[in-house]
């Protein structure tokens, strides 16, 4: 099959999620250009970044990035499964990672369920052509995981607002457009009752990026200032006050139904690299192969309560844990089976598992610290004192 000339459907949304699975599989058999670009090694992150939007723009115009997001907001109907199906399809097909576009798994569910249906209905669909991309601003210098004692202030200016502060750690900021922010309207005794969510035009007056070069090479993370920046009050998600509902519903997607999207890709990185295995690595095999089984296992229930509107809550912590083991014994696997990754010659297969590896160190900081998932389970889970 050969992607329509418009953008209408492959398939009609949402009834048989099989054949949207198998259509979109006779689409990749004879890959677009841009699908097969994507699927190559790029260690430069800015042209990473212009490989995944093309191959979203593809994606969106073949009718497959669609589906799985409501019909008001530019979507095809279907659910989280759908979506599902897609990235794991691509995953198989040799596209190794989401890069930046993880943030529509992260963010954009929060939007459709809290923020004006004018807004998201202008702004997601370019979001899925990878045309105007997002950040999340909640970590600040002072306040990490801790997100009650933020400092970045929101005040009143006539009906809007002025927002002052500054973000840290904020992923993919120097190339998005819009940047989910979390500001305090309230006292900083009133910790996460204080709180608003709004949504920052990163093009605005007042706002500086600064990107953050990491241990990888890659300039994923950026320091983002705000100068009294102008945000109009209709910018606001889940209502004045209501930034920490925001929050735990962006968190409750980062922690529980995003390690299904992330661990797809897990699979096919460590099945090539398998024939570099030795027989001595067997049990540490079979043992990174159950990490990945349990991550199956969790997140798959995760889709479907998502699909079926229950909220994951604390259990989300479960997954993001067995994510981060994951990953972690994978990237170990690969880099203890092949000692020429270390020091080898910088070619950009060699140069893209490096960062990988690099990458995973950090994998149990970000979208709450290890120590913060146990700590909800022990005190939401396990009730203990």
């Amino acid at each position: 099959m050969t992607p329509p000339a418009s953008s209408e459907p492959l398939v009609e949304p949402p009834a048989d999620l099989g054949a949207f699975a198998a259509g979109l599989d006779a689409w990749l058999a004879d890959p677009p250009a841009a699908v097969q670009a994507a699927a190559r090694p790029i260690a430069c992150y800015e042209q990473r970044v212009a490989a995944m939007s093309r191959l979203m723009e593809a994606l969106y115009a073949a009718g497959w990035g669609r589906y799985g997001w409501p019909a008001w907001a530019g979507g095809l109907g279907g659910t989280v499964l759908h979506r599902a199906a897609m990235w794991e399809a691509l995953a198989r097909h040799g596209v190794p990672g989401m890069a930046l576009f993880e943030h529509l798994e992260i963010l954009a569910p929060t939007l459709i369920a809290l923020a004006s249906r004018e807004f998201v209905a202008v702004a997601l669909p370019e979001f899925l052509r990878g045309r105007e991309l997002w950040a999340q601003g909640f970590s600040e210098p002072e306040a990490g995981s801790d997100l009650a004692s933020l400092r970045t202030r929101a005040v009143i200016s006539g009906d809007d607002y002025r927002i002052t502060g500054r973000k840290i750690w904020t992923s993919w900021a120097r190339y998005a457009r819009w940047c989910l922010v979390l500001a305090r309207t309230g006292t900083r005794e009133a910790r996460h009752k204080g709180l608003t969510a709004f949504v920052v035009d990163l093009r605005s007056p007042g706002v500086e990026v600064r990107a953050i070069e990491q241990a990888n090479g890659t300039d994923e993370l950026a320091e983002v200032s705000f100068d009294e920046v102008f945000v109009p009050s209709d910018r606001i998600i889940g209502g004045l006050g209501g930034g920490w509902p925001v929050a735990m519903h962006i968190l409750s997607c980062e922690r529980g139904t995003f390690a299904w999207f992330r661990h797809c890709f897990l699979y096919p990185h460590l099945l090539c690299a398998l024939d570099r295995g030795s027989a001595g690595s067997d049990d540490a095999l079979g043992s990174t192969l159950l990490d990945l089984a349990s991550i199956s296992a969790t997140s798959h229930a995760a889709l479907r309560a998502h699909a079926a509107e229950r909220p994951l809550g604390p259990r989300a912590a479960f997954t993001k844990l067995l994510l981060c083991a994951g990953e972690q014994s994978v990237n170990d696997w690969i880099f203890a089976n092949d000692g020429d990754l270390a020091l080898g010659a910088p070619d950009e297969h060699a140069a893209v598992l490096r960062q990988d590896y690099l990458f995973s160190r950090i994998v149990t900081v970000y979208g709450g610290s290890q120590q913060m998932q146990l700590e909800t389970i022990a005190k939401q889970i396990l009730r203990l004192p």
